[in-house]
């Protein structure tokens, strides 16, 4: 528990980022899109975060970058899988915000 407590600013950020990230992901991703172009977005997005967190943070290195992105792709994985996906969040959103929108989205 006493390193629950002891984190570093960069890393509750990465984190909390992360815990969010997959409804705003959502409006960015189509659902007409393959699973792997919408993995790679959202991991690109992911490194994007983790790059600006680190900035802010003061932290210039590769290392630093990637230990903030790994952070931020498992709160947005596990989020996802936990919360946002099964309450449908997140799909609706993707739906909402498709070009071809037809009212459908996958689950």
């Amino acid at each position: 528990m006493d390193a629950l407590l002891n984190l570093d600013n960069a890393t509750l950020w990465a984190l909390a980022v992360g815990f969010f990230s997959p409804p705003v992901i959502s409006t960015i991703q189509q659902s007409r899109w393959s699973q792997r172009t919408q993995a790679l977005v959202a991991f690109g997005f992911y490194l994007l975060v983790a790059a600006v967190t680190a900035y802010v943070a003061g932290l210039f290195t590769t290392g630093d970058i990637l230990r903030l992105a790994l952070l931020v792709f498992l709160a947005a994985g596990t989020s996802y899988k936990t919360l946002w996906k099964p309450t449908g969040i997140s799909p609706a959103i993707e739906a909402a915000t498709s070009p071809t929108n037809d009212g459908k989205h996958e689950a």
